[in-house]
């Protein structure tokens, strides 16, 4: 019987054919290409990435924040607190009462004070009447030195007569001695009224040391009267300034030290922004170019503002313990830089800002 031919059914699987040398040599060269493609592509980014991100003209980060002045509010005087008449989150005016300190020892002391103002100005009244009184007495010393001059000189030639009387055979020798003896107490009499007129004078000097030193005890006491008056005002505590409160830390009863915290105020609605931007992003940031701001709280309100300083130093030289790259590894990390920003129209939210709230910042750096 002869055999019959085979064929091959379609669904058997056909015979792999064997890829040319062009077709080998192709696929190799595309993928050397390929990857030196890639290469260009990292050594592009690597070196060149910080250059293009700071060449954009918009910059944006949302490293940032509301900020504001928070002013901690303090006694500076010890007491206990009569009356807190604020409340919690209050807004307050300047020189508005936030709390007041019992204040009658300090009444006291300024009582006190001005009893002792009284007292050292009496003192200069009295030593001003002793001064008129001694001045007096200088008069009376300068005239009793006249009438000794006088009576030594009367005695002088007296005592001169009698001794020429007893030359010529005239007068007596006890005459000539009386004589003598009269111009000697004379003399004594004229010394002593110089020296009681130059002891007034004295007196006058010291009257004048005394005043002086008067005067500087009602300085002093003028002095004294002045700080207790000061200090009986700082038993009311008042708002430094516009601005909302924040919690209360005291309350009527409640005993306050020198320096204990009462509140803080914070003087709302002056608020601006801290942008933490890197560090590659600052290359074509100045002071003065616009800014675009959106608050997480209210999306879809954009506010609008300029750049309007930069911090001196990075914020890892600020932190408790800065880097110091001199020795050991090093792994290069970016920095950043806070740049404050301030707000020029808030969008209908100047009253709704608090600092704090995150907020997304937009930095037109091509703007002029």
């Amino acid at each position: 019987m002869a055999d019959t031919p085979v064929t091959p059914t379609p669904d058997a699987d056909p015979v792999d054919e064997p890829l040319s040398p062009q077709r080998v040599l192709g696929a190799r060269l595309l993928g050397i290409a390929a990857l030196a493609i890639a290469a260009v592509i990292v050594v592009l980014c690597l070196t060149r990435w910080n250059a293009w991100l700071g060449a954009a003209r918009h910059q944006r980060t949302d490293d940032a924040y509301l900020e504001a002045d928070l002013t901690p509010i303090g006694a500076r005087v010890a007491g206990y607190v009569r009356a807190v008449p604020t409340q919690d989150f209050e807004r307050v005016r300047a020189g508005q009462l936030i709390a007041q300190i019992d204040d009658d020892d300090y009444q006291a002391a300024v009582d006190q004070a001005r009893a002792a103002v009284d007292v050292a100005r009496t003192a200069i009244g009295n030593i001003d009447a002793q001064t008129l009184l001694q001045q007096a007495n200088v008069t009376a010393a300068r005239a009793g030195i006249a009438q000794a001059q006088a009576v030594a000189q009367r005695a002088g030639r007296t005592a001169r007569r009698s001794a020429t009387l007893e030359a010529g055979g005239a007068g007596t020798r006890d005459a000539v001695e009386a004589g003598e003896a009269g111009a000697l107490v004379a003399q004594a009499d004229l010394q002593k009224a110089t020296a009681l007129h130059a002891a007034a004078l004295r007196q006058l000097g010291v009257l004048a040391s005394q005043r002086r030193q008067a005067e500087a005890q009602l300085r002093a006491a003028q002095a004294a009267a002045s700080l207790a008056l000061i200090n009986l005002g700082r038993t009311r505590i008042l708002a430094p300034q516009d601005g909302v409160l924040g919690q209360r830390q005291v309350r009527p009863g409640q005993y306050l030290a020198v320096g204990g915290q009462v509140t803080t105020l914070t003087p709302l609605p002056h608020t601006w922004v801290i942008a933490n931007y890197k560090e590659t992003q600052l290359t074509r940031m100045r002071v003065g170019q616009p800014v675009a701001i959106t608050v997480d709280a209210y999306s879809g309100v954009v506010m609008r503002g300029h750049v309007a300083a930069f911090a001196p130093a990075s914020g890892a030289k600020f932190s408790l313990l800065p880097p110091d790259n001199a020795t050991g590894n090093f792994t290069k990390i970016v920095q950043r830089v806070a740049v404050k920003i301030a707000i020029d129209d808030a969008g209908g939210l100047a009253d709704r800002l608090r600092p704090g709230l995150s907020v997304v910042t937009d930095v037109d750096t091509g703007a002029r």
